[in-house]
């Protein structure tokens, strides 16, 4: 179970790290954009890069959030509740949780199949846009791989901060 913590957590930390240097991307582009259209010579296609950009930080913030339990709860109905009770609603909502991000990776293949074999493109840029969708599926597996190690925690097996 440690060794399977151990690599979850890599894994959410290299899409933190993914997601920040994105970020980071994200925010030169823009600089960039910006400082051009003063000159005169905006950057081709950069609204369409920051769209995509804005997806993957999102997409890629996934895991680490789910990691750190960084999502809303209703603490003041949840805390009231039998400590059996609360670890049963625990176990539902990251099963339903679980079977979202299931379904989010699953629509996101079939997105990229789609726009592969239709060889959509990206506007003004005229590159494919299916390499970029990848990384939504790439995120959502991640996560899940985060709520399975929590799930197997639940269900007793030792688990460590998860």
């Amino acid at each position: 179970m440690e060794a399977m913590e151990r690599y979850m957590k890599g894994l959410t930390n290299i899409t933190l790290m993914l997601g920040l240097f994105v970020m980071a991307g994200l925010m030169f582009l823009t600089a960039f954009d910006v400082i051009g259209r003063s000159f005169g010579h905006s950057v081709p296609g950069a609204y369409q890069i920051s769209e995509i950009m804005e997806v993957w930080v999102i997409c890629l913030a996934w895991p680490v959030t789910e990691l750190v339990k960084g999502h809303v709860e209703m603490d003041i109905v949840f805390t009231r509740l039998s400590r059996p009770t609360q670890h049963r609603i625990e176990i539902l909502t990251n099963l339903l949780t679980l079977g979202i991000f299931c379904l989010v990776i699953w629509q996101g293949i079939t997105l990229v199949k789609r726009n592969f074999e239709l060889g959509e493109l990206i506007p003004i840029l005229q590159i494919p846009l299916y390499p970029f969708q990848v990384v939504i599926s790439i995120a959502a597996a991640v996560n899940c791989l985060v709520l399975i190690v929590r799930l197997l925690g639940f269900f007793g097996y030792k688990s460590k901060g998860v």
